[in-house]
């Protein structure tokens, strides 16, 4: 070990500079009342002078609290995670907490080492965009304490509260805009990934068709990527020569629905119209500028931390699921 290590200084180096108990210097270091101001002084005067720091895992056992919070969503790629993250990271920290932020990648075993991680650290709470597959996993760290804000899927169970966008409304207002516009040879592109959570858009897409007594439009699976929207575009076009409208399970895959079109020659929207969803930054810079439903991510930040808040300060309860509303936003694509 080199002449320039220092041993790090413990509470109880702090309590004989002062010459109070160790307990005392707790006390003031966790801002607790009962404490003269002339002590509190001095006691942060040492833990200045020795430099000291307080170890946060023994004080979150101690007080239940870490002051942190936990972030878990999926694709980073994807730009609205991101645009999520940083609402929520904005809130988080003006209700005095840190946020860690993780991507599971739709790998519901890395998530669970996410999970593993975030307990073993006694964070407040989690806020998860689940990975495919992963409720049982989800509702067993729940029980185990762990208080988490599920995004875009339900679990009843204690310590878990649920936040959703209506999904099912923002596909009936998109597809409702495509029928009313006249088209009628409507495919989707839905997500690869088989999950109940993004099944939903595919199970409400049918259903439109279903109300409207009218056969619904096919349907190709592909990543939820710029390529897998360009690559589901072709297999539409392969499968339905006439066809004259897309949606898209989001926007990255509507962008590269508009390239493959566009590169085969078809006109967007006069031949084919192209809606989206989610309405990222991107939408509107593409050419022509992108129709979509609009998820607001300000007020997902906002209810999320709400949720998490809610959680933390009533452990055990089972709020109810709170669902948000979406809307259309026409432009030129359509």
């Amino acid at each position: 070990m080199g002449d320039d290590w220092v041993k790090e200084a413990t509470l109880d180096d702090v309590a004989r500079r002062v010459g109070v108990s160790p307990r005392t210097v707790s006390r003031v270091v966790n801002n607790e009342r009962g404490i003269s101001e002339a002590t509190r002084q001095r006691v942060l005067a040492a833990v200045e002078e020795l430099n000291y720091r307080p170890n946060m895992m023994a004080r979150a056992l101690m007080t239940k609290r870490s002051r942190t919070v936990g972030l878990v969503g999926g694709e980073m790629t994807d730009p609205f995670f991101p645009a999520v993250a940083e609402a929520v990271e904005h809130r988080a920290w003006e209700s005095g907490r840190i946020m860690f932020f993780a991507s599971h990648r739709n790998d519901p075993k890395r998530q669970a080492e996410m999970l593993e991680s975030l307990w073993s650290y006694a964070v407040d709470g989690a806020i998860v965009f689940p990975a495919p597959g992963s409720i049982k996993q989800l509702r067993d760290y729940a029980r185990r304490g762990l208080r988490i804000v599920v995004v875009d899927d339900f679990i009843r169970s204690p310590n878990v509260a649920c936040v959703q966008f209506d999904l099912e409304a923002g596909v009936h207002l998109g597809v409702r805009h495509l029928l009313e516009g006249g088209r009628r040879k409507i495919g989707m592109i839905a997500s690869a990934a088989s999950s109940r959570r993004r099944r939903r858009r595919e199970r409400s897409f049918r259903t439109v068709f279903d109300d409207a007594g009218i056969k619904p439009g096919t349907v190709v699976r592909a990543p939820t990527t710029v390529s897998g929207g360009a690559a589901g575009a072709n297999e539409l076009l392969g499968l339905e020569s006439d066809l004259d409208a897309i949606f898209t399970y989001n926007d990255l895959m509507a962008i590269g629905a508009i390239r493959a079109v566009q590169a085969l020659g078809h006109r967007v929207p006069e031949d084919i119209a192209i809606i989206g969803f989610d309405d990222i930054e991107m939408s509107t810079f593409v050419t022509p500028a992108l129709t979509t439903i609009r998820l607001d991510r300000s007020l997902l930040g906002n209810e999320v931390t709400h949720a998490l808040h809610n959680l933390i300060d009533a452990p055990g309860g089972t709020p109810e699921s709170a669902v948000l509303p979406v809307e259309l936003v026409v432009r030129e694509s359509t």
